[in-house]
């Protein structure tokens, strides 16, 4: 656990969004490689996406409880 006001960090080899921001930079990452098509990037954007991670459930959590 972190204390209010850190930054949780994902430490996974295929590093998952934690924030809404990094959330979003996949999704524009994923809707770019559609349409370049680009689907060898396409798996690692989804495990990136969708996986579960510690790291992310944490830090909503946090917020969660914080509001």
């Amino acid at each position: 656990m972190t204390s209010e006001g850190q930054t949780h960090t994902c430490n996974h080899v295929i590093a998952h969004w934690v924030t809404a921001e990094e959330r979003q930079q996949i999704v524009a990452a994923i809707a770019y490689a559609r349409r370049v098509g680009d689907m060898a990037a396409m798996p690692l954007l989804l495990l990136r996406l969708t996986s579960p991670c510690e790291a992310r459930d944490s830090s909503r959590a946090q917020t969660v409880c914080r509001a």
